[in-house]
């Protein structure tokens, strides 16, 4: 809730790029001890199920208040210094397009793997493979936005 609040705040003094790479750092840190859980120690015992489940939940809602009060701005903020044109073929894109095909995609892998391991408890091991995969380029494809980004906001400033 303090993340939803502060955004602004955080993106001003630490910069675009630290505001568009908290969230999937957020999520790869905390995503540790619930893959501990499920992939090392197994979900068998009751006691790390809740365990799983709880740190599950705390890592959802962490998640996504770094998605609503850091990376959505981010993303916005992306757009400012294009041309008209751009910004809206851009958001078309990216919100129409980027959003229906990353959670349907998700979905088709989430049912492939139950399909190849029987459930997802099973497909553990790969969820974690997958989940830091699309981390890491995630953080990746953050990281160039940010390098674009500063500089059209540069040549914006330099131009005026």
């Amino acid at each position: 809730m303090i993340i939803i609040f502060l955004g602004s705040n955080i993106i001003k003094i630490l910069g675009w790029r630290i505001g568009a790479l908290a969230t999937p750092a957020v999520m790869s840190v905390v995503a540790i001890p619930f893959f501990v859980c499920t992939v090392v120690i197994g979900v068998d015992n009751p006691t790390v199920l809740h365990s799983a489940t709880m740190i599950g939940t705390a890592m959802i809602l962490l998640s996504r208040s770094s998605k609503y009060g850091l990376f959505d701005p981010t993303t916005q903020m992306a757009y400012i210094p294009l041309d008209e044109e751009s910004k809206v073929k851009g958001k078309a894109a990216i919100d129409v397009l980027g959003s229906r095909v990353g959670k349907s995609g998700a979905s088709l892998i989430q049912q492939g793997l139950v399909l190849l391991f029987g459930n997802i408890i099973n497909a553990s091991p790969m969820v974690m493979a997958i989940f830091y995969a699309v981390s890491v380029g995630w953080m990746m494809a953050a990281s160039k936005l940010s390098v674009l980004y500063l500089a059209k906001t540069k040549e914006e400033k330099d131009s005026k």
